[in-house]
């Protein structure tokens, strides 16, 4: 259970006023902001004022991601509570943990309980998300099971990052940068009208680079951890005076920064490895190695290509919206990676990864007179995934060979729901949805050369209702009361990470969620201070958990039964014209009821990656200065230990986490250029964001965060 003392802890947080998950306000200044009635979210697939949907939802709006100095999505846990990123390769690999729901597993063909979606449409390659986070209108971050309206492996929720839509005029905004550790970035959009108030174009686009933040003390070597990223969008978008209007969202993906760096220790006694070393001492002088210094014999290379395309129709009828959706993407991954952390061939590890991606959602969502709305659509959604892994081992031949795995993954999905809320009267409201999904996996022309042949096929064929069942009392305009049960599931999985014994490759079942929950969303003093708050309790069976046996032997197994509790509240308060003030808090108790791995019982531990509290508190400040405008902002996030081994071993443990950042931003009286300054990770965080322990190379691996930096941009607006 959660200590008197860091309730305490959390609860004064708490008090410290309103969360930046909640302070989507718009775009304008800040003398505009103070009705944050104008906060609109899509959450349940239509435009709808925040406070009236009966979701625990944390929206962040392009001004809160501005001021927040937000460019991927590694970085949005910052702002949410009960949301955690952690990291095993660079900022373009984010694994979602939501309210203690996560997945133990790395391998490439696994899929996260935690839905990434970009314009409403799911990709499964969530490499393809990290440098995405340009020329954004909102990030949305639906806690809870969605399978209904969302559907495809939204256990844990969804996060739904929201492109800014084209404003059918000339607009032109250029930012560039630099910051420390040599840092530069440039990033804009330029729209122009094709045809007037019919035919638009928008193109956005971002990059950005660093040198290392890790230093690798091998004279041959490169740096590690930097920063690469590019990316582009092209929108076209069109209406016409029918109720037609359409967008097609094309996009590009290029990064290549070098591979993460890791500090390595030896899990051996003395902090030895599997090779007698001590992977924390220069091999150069015997010193031992600074916090972010690592001795490497290979530089490793992340290689990130992406292309592909959502077109987005919508024809407005007198009974409703109908709307459908198709999206394309390619994309192509490779991460090389010193496994050992060491100048010695111990561990490589090269990532390689092919994927190619097709969806299509077809729905109807009503808007003619009565008290009954609904949603109601099909869905239809495959991906194709070629793998090819390839793992030196003790430097290869003549000691052990080089083992190359490669396998094809295909998986097919289609759906058919329904979604609606029945308005008893002025006050009661219920609401409810079902989704049947048939989720299909084929696993074919696996083999790992020389030790495991071509093995035979396999398959499975899920089909599973999901759904929810609700009622919410509008008390007033400004209060509201909601409760509801919501069960989500995630399809079964295969298991991509057999090595050394056929034995091990196995298609791991479904795992199911039921999920109890009640808020209450509420607005005071004129609409300046909203507060909201959400509480919890889960019932997880079959969670899909790697279970690693020894060298080369990972088995995809069901974990049984696990229990979480918890309780977000979110807050925001504008205090006048110039003030603002956020915090949110996010509370978890969640244990493991039934789990046995390795012939441990583990019953009664703590889950992976959920720790017992996170919050974060936030201030934002105008004041003229003349006739400029001057904005401070500063956020602190702060998250309590949390274990990455379901075993709760001291060597899994993180202890707890703070980070601070702040950005000063000077507007020109013409609005058209803003100079702003910013620190990011200014208490100098050095905790891990994740760990794995290795059998073979008997190494704990633990990328670090970022460092410390400062840098300066430039924006000019035409």
């Amino acid at each position: 259970m959660i200590s008197t003392k860091e309730m305490c802890t959390v609860a004064a947080l708490g008090l410290a006023m309103s969360a930046h998950a909640q302070q989507a306000a718009p775009d304008a200044a800040p003398a505009e902001a103070a009705d944050v009635n104008t906060v609109v979210v899509t959450a349940q697939k239509r435009e709808q004022r925040l406070q009236d949907v009966p979701v625990s939802v944390s929206v962040m709006n392009a001004q809160s991601l501005t001021n927040a100095k937000i460019d991927t999505g590694t970085e949005v846990a910052r702002l949410v509570p009960n949301l955690r990123v952690s990291t095993l390769g660079d900022e373009s690999q984010p694994k979602f943990s939501l309210r203690g729901i996560s997945t133990s597993e790395f391998n490439l063909n696994a899929i996260s309980p935690t839905g990434a979606f970009f314009d409403e449409v799911y990709i499964g390659a969530q490499y393809l998300g990290g440098a995405q986070i340009f020329d954004i209108e909102r990030v949305e971050v639906l806690r809870g099971p969605q399978g209904t309206l969302f559907g495809k492996n939204t256990t844990a929720g969804a996060v739904n990052f929201i492109s800014k839509r084209p404003r059918f005029k000339e607009e032109a905004e250029i930012t560039v940068g630099a910051g420390t550790y040599g840092y530069r970035e440039t990033k804009g959009v330029v729209e122009v009208p094709l045809v007037e108030d019919r035919l638009t174009a928008r193109l956005a686009f971002t990059g950005a680079h660093s040198d290392g933040y890790v230093k690798n003390l091998n004279p041959a070597g490169h740096d590690l951890s930097n920063i690469d990223r590019k990316a582009a969008r092209l929108t076209l978008a069109y209406k016409d005076g029918d109720g037609l209007n359409g967008t097609l969202r094309l996009f590009g993906v290029n990064s290549n920064p070098d591979a993460i760096g890791v500090v390595n220790t030896g899990m051996l006694a003395g902090g030895l490895n599997a090779n007698g070393k001590n992977p924390r001492i220069n091999p150069f002088n015997g010193q031992p190695l600074g916090d972010r210094e690592v001795a490497d014999d290979r530089s490793g290379e992340i290689a990130v290509r992406g292309t592909g395309g959502y077109l987005t129709l919508n024809q407005s009828t007198d009974l409703g919206t109908v709307t459908s959706i198709t999206s394309f993407l390619n994309g192509r991954f490779q991460n090389l990676v010193d496994a050992d952390g060491t100048m010695d061939p111990l561990l490589h590890i090269d990532f390689r990864s092919r994927n190619h991606e097709f969806s299509q959602d077809l729905r109807f969502a009503t808007a003619f007179d009565g008290p009954f709305q609904f949603i109601t659509g099909l869905y239809h959604q495959r991906d194709n995934v070629d793998i090819g892994t390839t793992y030196t081992i003790f430097g290869g031949p003549p000691v052990l060979p080089i083992l190359n795995q490669q396998y094809l993954q295909e998986r097919r999905s289609t759906a058919l729901y329904i979604d609606g809320t029945y308005d008893i009267d002025k006050v009661w409201s219920i609401y409810g949805g079902v989704r049947y999904t048939r989720d299909e996996g084929r696993l074919a022309d696996f083999r790992v050369t020389p030790v495991i042949p071509v093995q035979p096929e396999l398959r499975y064929d899920d089909r599973k209702p999901t759904g929810r069942l609700g009622v919410d009392a509008k008390l007033t305009r400004s209060l509201m009361l909601y409760a509801h049960y919501a069960r989500g599931y995630r399809s079964s999985a295969f298991n991509g990470g057999a090595l050394t014994n056929a034995a091990d490759l196995n298609v791991a079942k479904p795992e199911y969620l039921n999920s109890y929950e009640g808020g209450v969303k509420s607005q005071m003093l004129d609409n300046k201070l909203t507060l909201n708050v959400s509480a919890f309790r889960y019932d997880f069976r079959n969670q899909q958990f790697l279970n690693v046996i020894g060298i080369g032997n990972q088995q995809l197994v069901n974990a049984g039964q696990s229990r979480i509790t918890g309780a977000e509240i979110e807050s925001f308060l504008q205090v006048n014209k110039q003030l603002r003030l956020s915090a949110s808090l996010g509370l978890l108790d969640g244990k493991y009821r039934a789990l046995t791995l390795n012939s441990a019982n583990l019953s009664g531990k703590r889950m992976i990656e959920a720790p017992r509290y996170t919050g974060n508190v936030g201030i934002d400040y105008s004041i003229p200065v003349y006739a400029y405008l001057l904005t401070l902002h500063g956020d602190a996030s702060f998250i309590g230990e949390q274990y990455f081994l379901a075993t709760n071993a001291d060597n899994s443990r993180v202890g707890a986490t703070r980070d601070v950042s702040a950005r000063i931003a000077l507007l020109s009286p013409s609005k058209k250029v803003e100079v702003a300054m910013y620190g990011k990770n200014l208490s100098d965080n050095r905790n891990p964001t994740g760990i794995v322990l290795d059998a073979t190379s008997q190494t704990k691996f633990t990328p670090v965060p970022y460092p410390r930096r400062y840098g300066i941009d430039v924006t000019f607006r035409y």
